[in-house]
Formats: C-alpha cells, sequence, structure tokens
C-alpha cells in the first residue's frame, strides 16, 4: 500500500474523533430531518476545506422518512383489524355475515403480507406516498485524476442514524419471534378463512388460533419508536468516516492517480430504506453508463465487528447478486491486506450497495456486523465508545488497497 502507516493512523484517530463529534455535538441523524442535513454539511466542508476533495455537492431529494419501518404500524392496525373481524364471524349468528368478515379478513391479510414483502424485504416505496414528505441528501465528492479520467471508484457510507427497534433492545430473537409469528398468523388467517368462506358458523377453534397471533400483532406495533434515533456512530458513520478517509490519505500521502478518479457518497435516508442511494444511482445512471469511465461503487458499511468483516456478494434480502468484478476486486485487496475476506449474504435487510446494483451498476459492499444480529444494532447502544479502531483501520486499509488496484488493473472480469 502506498499510504504510509503513519498517514493511514492518522486518518484512523481524525475518523473516529470525528464520529465522536458528530454524534456528540449534532446528534442523532434521523432520515431527511435538520441533523441529517447538518453532520453532511459538516462533512461536505472537511472534505473542501483540507482539499482533500476537487469538490463536493449536496443533490437534494424527496423522502417520507417513516417508511420503511412505519409499515409495522400499519401492518399491525390492520393484522388487529382482521383478528377482530373473526370475532364478529363469530357472534354475528348470520351467514352472510359471517362470509363477508371472513371475505374481508382474507383482503386485510393479504394486504398486510404485500405492504411487508414490498416495503420492508424488498425496499420498494409502496406506502411512501401516503407518508409526510421531508428534504434529504446525498454528499457527491471527487478527488479527479491528473489526467484523462478512464476509471472511477466511488466509496459510500450513509450518515443517517435509525429510529431505536424497541424489541431489538429488549432481545433480538424476541423481534424475530414477533415478526415470524405475524407472518405465521397472516398464512392461519387467509387459511381459515377460506375454509371457513361459506359457512354459517365460525367453529370456535378458529377463534382460538387466531387469538393466539393478536399479541404478536399488538407487539409489532411497538417495534420500534419514532420518539427515539440512535447514535449511529457504528451503523454507519464508521463507512461514512472511512469513506471520507480514504481521500484523506490519498491527499496527505501526495497521491492523485493519473487515470483514475476516487469520489465518494455520503447517502442521506438509508434507513428510510436506501432512499439515497436510490436517487443517487438513478440521477447518475445514465452519466455512468453512456461513458466510456469504468465505474465500479464499494458501500463501506458498519466497520464495527472483527470476526464479522466480510465482503457481500449478495444483497436485499439475498435476492440479488452484487457485481462479480467488485467482489473479486475486494477479494485481492483483502488479500493484499493479509486478511482474506470471506463472502456473505445480507440475507435479512439490504445495504446501499443493493440500491446501486439494482439500478444496473457495479457494486458490492464491504461490512462488519454480526449479522445474528449485534446487540447495538438499531438501539441506544450504537455509541462513539462503542466503536472498535481495528476493524476499522483494516476496513479503511481494503478501501486503500481496493483504489490502488483499481488504478492499475480495473476491476476483474
Amino acid at each position: 500500500m502506498n499510504v504510509s502507516k503513519e498517514v493511514r493512523d492518522a486518518a484512523v484517530d481524525y475518523s473516529l474523533d470525528s464520529i465522536k463529534y458528530i454524534c456528540e455535538e449534532i446528534g442523532p441523524r434521523e432520515s431527511g430531518m435538520p441533523n441529517e442535513r447538518k453532520a453532511q454539511e459538516w462533512l461536505k466542508n472537511e472534505l473542501l476545506s483540507n482539499g482533500w476533495a476537487d469538490e463536493a455537492e449536496i443533490e437534494d431529494f424527496t423522502v417520507s422518512r417513516h417508511g420503511l419501518v412505519g409499515f409495522t404500524k400499519i401492518v399491525s392496525v390492520i393484522l388487529v383489524l382482521a383478528a377482530a373481524l373473526q370475532f364478529v364471524a363469530y357472534f354475528s349468528g348470520i351467514a352472510l355475515a359471517a362470509t363477508v368478515c371472513h371475505a374481508l379478513t382474507i383482503v386485510l391479510a393479504v394486504i398486510a403480507l404485500v405492504i411487508t414483502v414490498l416495503e420492508f424485504l424488498m425496499y420498494k416505496p409502496f406506502i411512501d406516498p401516503l407518508l409526510p414528505k421531508t428534504t434529504s441528501g446525498n454528499v457527491y465528492a471527487k478527488y479527479k485524476s491528473a489526467g484523462e479520467t478512464k476509471r472511477r471508484i466511488i466509496f459510500s457510507g450513509h450518515c443517517d442514524s435509525a429510529y431505536e427497534w424497541t424489541l431489538m433492545k429488549i432481545k433480538p430473537a424476541f423481534m424475530i419471534v414477533t415478526i415470524v409469528m405475524c407472518v405465521v398468523g397472516v398464512l392461519a388467517s387467509v387459511a381459515l378463512c377460506a375454509v371457513n368462506l361459506g359457512t354459517a358458523n365460525t367453529p370456535v377453534w378458529s377463534l382460538v388460533v387466531t387469538s393466539v397471533f393478536i399479541p404478536f400483532y399488538i407487539l409489532l406495533y411497538f417495534f420500534c419508536t419514532f420518539k427515539v434515533v440512535v447514535p449511529g456512530a457504528n451503523d454507519n458513520l464508521t463507512g461514512v468516516l472511512a469513506s471520507v478517509a480514504v481521500l484523506k490519505c490519498l491527499k496527505d500521502s501526495g497521491i492523485r492517480y493519473e487515470n483514475t478518479e476516487v469520489d465518494v457518497v455520503l447517502t442521506g435516508s438509508e434507513e428510510s430504506g436506501l432512499r439515497g442511494a436510490f436517487a443517487w444511482a438513478k440521477k447518475h445512471r445514465d452519466e455512468i453508463l453512456n461513458s466510456d469511465i469504468e465505474t465500479v461503487f464499494i458501500g463501506l458499511e458498519t466497520l464495527r465487528d472483527w470476526d464479522h468483516l466480510n465482503i457481500y456478494t449478495r444483497d436485499l434480502t439475498g435476492t440479488i447478486s452484487h457485481d462479480a468484478g467488485a467482489v473479486k476486486l475486494l477479494d485481492k485487496a483483502s488479500a493484499a491486506c493479509g486478511r482474506p475476506l470471506k463472502h456473505f449474504s445480507v440475507f435479512f435487510g439490504a445495504s446501499d450497495a443493493a440500491a446501486i446494483t439494482k439500478c444496473g451498476l457495479r457494486a458490492t459492499c464491504l461490512a462488519g456486523m454480526d449479522p445474528t444480529p449485534a446487540d447495538y444494532y438499531h438501539n441506544v447502544k450504537d455509541t462513539a465508545d462503542n466503536m472498535d479502531r481495528k476493524t476499522f483501520a483494516l476496513g479503511l486499509d481494503i478501501a486503500i488497497e481496493a483504489a490502488e488496484i483499481f488504478d492499475k488493473d480495473g476491476a476483474p472480469n
């Protein structure tokens, strides 16, 4: 690696200090809200005032900040209402009324399932048009090549932090059980109503089965709280500052590649469903695809857990594959750093790299978080004193090494 250990260590110190400053002086950064913008303005100023970027702009977009996790409250109400209809069917004693209740229950259950799959698992803005809108943004900074630009590597992290997932804070397994039981309850409701449809009397055992799931439907309403936004030191200021630190290391080392531009995209509203990454990709997709500049996007996410630092080949709840060449680039970079990394999949949730891949661009993700998940995930434990310097430093080393390899050889096929 052409960047010296002294320059790298200084960049790590700067990054961890900056994360602490943002967490303590700016505070939690709700998607599309003032603190997210304050953090981005501060980062943009750091990039420009120190000469780490030749240009940097904040590109605005509109976001429904409650879209991704707000579905839980909507689905909870729908499912409780669907369960209540089964009691109406039982006590009505009227065949037509019971049939209508069963039919409505099936419709509500299907709606709840569709919302959950599209909004929470596939990150589609399905209910977003019904929710309040705010303005969010992405910081797009460029460290240009000395000559003609033939290649472009982009590092990225998201500036916003999550609403606290209340059930996760109690116990991760508790949250998972609640979600699973809600899904089972929806499927059971559809099956029971299909069986009972057209019958005059609803059997009492149907009510018993329905009643078993009602507590989980109610718990789903408390999945998260909009009143608490977490500090987000690891998730994902580590990815943000590692991206910034790549440019700092290059500038401080006097390195400017002849034909490779190194960029950073510090996204907003990732916690609202990758909205910032989607907005950036849609804005720049045609420009990238229609140029002769080879471009690859490296998402940096939660550089915290040493034993779980992996290269992510699949994303978006395991439904998409990242670019094989981008993955091989990180394979080479991690091997060059003396720590060949394993491949892994985001089997539940997604990273910003998923949005880039979905939009047809070359991307992958480097992340280091216990997928079980970690005890600090989306709760108030994600503080600046809960970071791991060694893991952050390795993530930065791999990113810098990836830039050097990409400058020489591009991304492998």
